[in-house]
């Protein structure tokens, strides 16, 4: 029994447990207008944020063109004072398929090292007026299309505020046709790990030379060396040793006016542990042949103890009946056979014959 557990028990463990969590909240992610009501309480208990909420969108927003959307946030730790800020970027208030992705809008960056439209960020040092972030959009079409920015947080009073801006137009318009752009199906890395340089091939159109810069933010531009391969321009970004994220830019030269891209956000990021699947369906199958197997273990039958000793007992004292006695030093005695012997040797050796 201690032999067929310990097999079960050892299937078990022969593969490791994948525990995920999200601790703090609902993590950085893709999110309806919904979660901002519910994902870090009961929504009847919200009350309305004061926080002021703007939203700068590039000065043109070229069709099939990366766009900077800068998102402003006012009244931090004047109107609330606030530990972790969520902000969604959405594209209606239905609270229901109001994600960009969902009505014509790409997400290249979120400036957190992914494509998420709702982040949340740390307040530990909050801004002394307003609080700025920048997505980075890219719109499949032309024609008007419209964006909100909307928060959740804490505040003293320990209730959870939400707010959502009013609606802001963008005008999408078609980007002349000699104009130097990146290809339409271009899109940026945003992340990488700590410790990798970056290769970068940045493909374009109708781009005689292309300038590629880099910095981390707020700091000085540096140039770096570009070399044309094919349809793409080569650049490499120099590796981080810790967790910051640098910001990258083209300048393309053409036929057209200069164009310059919006400054890209890549994230260098601690290395992230991937489950396998064969292994996570692995360890399920173990812990069902384990539950199964102590199950059966528990329902076998006990063995009778005192049966067993009784049968020993017999088969001992049948042995020892069986056994013939030992011969004399002088041999079998005049006239016995061996097989007389076998039968009454003792006898004639306790004096009986």
């Amino acid at each position: 029994m201690r032999a067929r557990l310990t097999v079960f028990l050892v299937l078990a463990f022969l593969v490791p447990l994948h525990v995920s969590g999200n601790p703090g909240g609902v993590g950085n992610g893709l999110e309806d207008m919904q979660c901002g009501g519910a994902c870090h309480g009961d929504a009847n208990q919200n009350a309305t944020s004061n926080l002021g909420l703007n939203i700068q969108p590039a000065a043109s927003v070229w069709a099939g063109q990366p766009a900077e959307i800068i998102v402003e946030i006012s009244g931090i730790g004047i109107e609330h004072d606030v530990d972790v800020l969520g902000i969604f970027l959405l594209s209606t208030t239905n609270a229901n398929g109001d994600v960009p992705t969902s009505h014509g809008w790409e997400i290249l960056s979120d400036g957190m090292g992914d494509a998420n439209n709702y982040i949340e960020i740390s307040m530990d040092n909050p801004p002394t007026s307003v609080y700025s972030h920048t997505w980075i959009l890219r719109a499949d079409e032309i024609g008007s299309k419209t964006l909100y920015v909307a928060v959740q947080h804490g505040g003293s009073s320990g209730s959870p505020y939400f707010g959502i801006s009013q609606a802001f137009d963008i005008e999408v318009i078609p980007i002349p046709e000699n104009l130097q752009r990146l290809n339409p199906e271009y899109s940026p890395t945003t992340s990488r790990d700590i410790g990798d340089s970056t290769d970068l091939c940045v493909e374009t159109v109708n781009a005689s030379s292309v300038e590629i810069e880099w910095r981390e933010p707020s700091g000085d531009a540096i140039e770096l060396t570009t070399i044309l391969d094919g349809d793409c321009w080569r650049a490499t970004l120099p590796a981080s040793i810790d967790g910051n994220t640098i910001e990258w830019r083209a300048i393309l030269e053409g036929e057209g006016p200069t164009q310059t891209t919006p400054w890209f956000s890549l994230s260098s990021l601690e290395p992230r542990w991937e489950a396998n699947e064969m292994a996570l369906n692995l360890q399920s199958l173990a812990h069902v042949v384990l539950f199964f197997g102590i199950v059966l273990l528990l329902k076998m039958p006990r063995k009778d103890t005192s049966e067993l000793k009784k049968y020993e007992a017999s088969t001992e004292v049948l042995a020892q009946e069986n056994t013939p006695p030992p011969l004399p030093a002088d041999g079998l005695p005049d006239g016995w056979s061996m097989e007389q012997w076998n039968h009454y040797g003792t006898d004639y050796l306790e004096g009986r014959l």
